[in-house]
């Protein structure tokens, strides 16, 4: 999967966490879009069993083979980061 893509017309993206990350890691969007991040882990080998966006206070777990939604809002400028649980895996929502 490419590491960044640009939201489509439904505002859903699907956000695979892997052993090695969030794939995309980056999406694009347009600002103040509202957006449906869906996040599916697919493995036990990550730290990606939690989901943070401190921006938002907010904090999900992520069960194993599970889509999880989480609506979000693109800011108005720059952008709107995620990360595992233990910091160490790293996304954004980047305005466009």
């Amino acid at each position: 999967q490419p590491e960044a893509v640009t939201a489509g017309a439904d505002g859903r993206v699907t956000v695979r966490v892997d052993g090695e990350g969030y794939h995309p890691a980056t999406i694009r969007a347009a600002a103040g879009r509202a957006l449906t991040l869906v996040f599916l882990r697919t493995t036990d080998e990550t730290c990606g069993q939690k989901l943070r966006i401190a921006s938002m206070n907010v904090e999900r777990d992520l069960p194993l083979n599970t889509p999880v939604e989480v609506p979000v809002t693109a800011p108005a400028s720059g952008s709107l980061g995620f990360t595992c649980g233990m910091n160490m895996y790293r996304g954004q929502v980047v305005v466009q």
